[in-house]
């Protein structure tokens, strides 16, 4: 019977645990704090190893929330200016050039329970923007072999789970990770060191790019019921 008796008022407990703070905001505003992921590929870069990048404080999120489900819209945008990579196979081409993206995504997160510490999962749909300009050397001696140009613009879906943590009533910390599946239109040209026209192509293909931390954000809750 005390047993009996220990463990309903434990599950009792542990159900009042999880109900307590899911925020009733119905609006959040977040900045993104940082991400660490792989990109998209460029030209016919090499990547037999997975290869990430770090971005810091480079996006915001804004979501309705409605319940345990959240609607919530990113803008971000991630620049380097010494992005390098080997081209073709291992030790025939150093690239190396200024890498610019833009991402939009559109989406939702459900969180699984009702508490201070709430694991969550979700979808978001998008668009990316990328281009790059750079250069192409012999990895032995440095020799300029040919400029490079690279547009890709294409569309993204990135299933999510995560955990996130309300340790004030209005402000909220939260970690995710997952993978982008990216459909792309890639235009690249390439040209000699005196800019004639080496070779112009157009094609399409699929990619996926896993996001160990898809994102680390800091939120500020508002509106609230």
């Amino acid at each position: 019977m005390k047993k009996a008796f220990l463990s309903f008022a434990l599950c009792f407990f542990l159900m009042q645990a999880f109900s307590q703070s899911q925020t009733n905001a119905e609006y959040s505003i977040g900045l993104k704090i940082i991400s660490l992921e792989e990109l998209p590929k460029i030209l016919n870069e090499v990547k037999s190893t997975s290869k990430y990048y770090l971005s810091p404080l480079n996006g915001l999120i804004f979501k309705a929330n409605d319940n345990q489900i959240s609607y919530r819209f990113q803008v971000y945008t991630y620049k380097n200016n010494n992005f390098t990579f080997e081209n073709e196979c291992k030790n025939c081409e150093i690239v190396t050039g200024n890498y610019k993206s833009l991402d939009i995504k559109l989406g939702f997160e459900r969180s699984i329970v009702y508490s201070d510490l709430q694991p969550f999962y979700g979808l978001d749909f998008g668009f990316q923007k990328i281009n790059f300009d750079g250069a192409s050397r012999n990895p032995g001696n440095s020799t300029l072999l040919y400029n490079a140009n690279v547009e890709k613009n294409g569309a993204l879906f990135y299933p999510f789970i995560g955990l996130k943590y309300n340790f004030f009533k209005a402000l909220t910390i939260s970690v995710e990770t997952g993978i982008d599946f990216y459909y792309s239109d890639d235009k690249e040209i390439k040209s000699s060191p005196n800019n004639t026209l080496i070779s112009q192509n157009h094609y399409r293909r699929w990619e996926f790019n896993t996001r160990p931390i898809g994102l680390l954000s800091f939120e500020y809750s508002f509106g609230f019921n």
